[in-house]
């Protein structure tokens, strides 16, 4: 269930009150200004998505590292204080629970995921949890979760915290001290190697620090970006995001995300499934950038070619705004074209296919 927590609650009449062109769905700013805005404020500034619930995780115990070592995907025990890497929760079908960033502090560990407001894996984490030594603290309604996307972020963080920008790697889970203002800084690295600096704060002070981000941003054009614009960033880079792509139907294989997977570490669940797929060369779909000839509001995602058997599904997509989506598409169906066919929601359509592999 959805936490109904003051500080969202202040953050979300925040908003509201400040930008009056703002949009809510479910639970998210879909818009805050206009998607055009926001859009280009992606390709020529800094757009700063807020994640005001995020899944956080706090895990305490001596048994911490190894446990979830073996349960996740990517290399863990070996990590040190204030590192972190991003791994995979998968079930033993090798289908997605949730995709992480696992960080390692002096005295406890954090998982960190989008919003989740089913708590999955929280649940999911302690149905394994058996004689091990280690604590589970639901913490997602304690923090948010900043993200900031745009050429100027580099410029425009460095602004923020100085040199030590430069000094941080990809492994790096860094905390900051900054005009009363403390916070852990990270980044992941995403496919076309996006960047994403991120910025974990206690909720209680997302609106302040929000403010004091704004008054502070000198010549560098920062604003926030709402789900709408993020998409369209995810589509022109192929990123998969729960629970579009990520969720209990794909595996990390088709959306593109094997390389959070360590072949060479051994165990954890789903490995035999994973294992297999990539041995045999079984996957069966792919994710795929198309463009798409139609701005009908959509109501059956999914794509079913001439004998009427379905061939893909729509993952994202925002066609009153632009018509490039993210789609699965069965590798069969493929044949190494750059247009496809498709018919969906009675009409018939032709995919063409953007920076796709289309190979079997």
């Amino acid at each position: 269930m959805y936490s109904e927590n003051y500080e969202i609650i202040n953050y979300k009449s925040f908003i509201k009150n400040n930008f009056p062109n703002s949009v809510e769905e479910k639970n998210f700013f879909s818009v805050y200004s206009s998607f055009q805005e926001e859009k280009n404020i992606i390709k020529n500034g800094v757009g700063l998505r807020i994640i005001e619930e995020p899944v956080v995780i706090k895990l305490t115990g001596k048994d911490t590292l190894d446990f979830i070592h073996r349960i996740s995907t990517n290399k863990i025990k070996d990590l040190q204080n204030f590192q972190k890497i991003n791994t995979l929760f998968l079930n033993e079908k090798g289908r997605f629970i949730s995709r992480s960033t696992f960080a390692c502090l002096e005295n406890e560990y954090l998982i960190i995921s989008e919003t989740d407001f089913e708590s999955r894996l929280y649940s999911w984490i302690n149905k394994y949890i058996i004689m091990e030594d280690i604590k589970t603290e639901n913490q997602s309604s304690k923090y948010s979760l900043l993200e900031f996307i745009g050429p100027q972020t580099n410029s425009f963080l460095t602004l923020l915290i100085g040199d030590e920008l430069s000094k941080i790697n990809e492994r790096d889970f860094r905390k900051f001290d900054v005009d009363g203002f403390s916070f852990f800084m990270f980044f992941t690295k995403e496919n076309n190697n996006q960047l994403i600096y991120k910025i974990l704060i206690e909720q209680n002070k997302l609106i302040d620090f929000y403010k004091y981000l704004d008054s502070t941003k000198s010549v560098f054009d920062l604003a926030l970006i709402g789900e709408s614009a993020y998409d369209y960033y995810r589509i022109k880079n192929l990123i998969p995001k729960f629970p579009n792509e990520i969720n209990a139907e794909t595996n990390p294989h088709e959306v593109n995300l094997i390389y959070e997977v360590d072949f060479k570490k051994g165990c954890y669940i789903g490995q035999e499934v994973i294992a297999r797929l990539d041995t045999y060369d079984k996957v069966q779909r792919k994710l795929i950038r198309a463009e798409i000839n139609s701005t009908k509001n959509i109501i059956d995602k999914n794509l079913f070619d001439d004998d009427n058997f379905i061939i893909g599904k729509i993952t994202t997509e925002h066609l009153e705004l632009f018509n490039e989506i993210l789609c699965l598409i069965k590798k069969s169906s493929l044949n190494g074209n750059l247009e496809l066919p498709v018919n969906f929601d009675e009409q018939k359509i032709i995919l063409k296919l953007i920076d796709a592999d289309t190979s079997k």
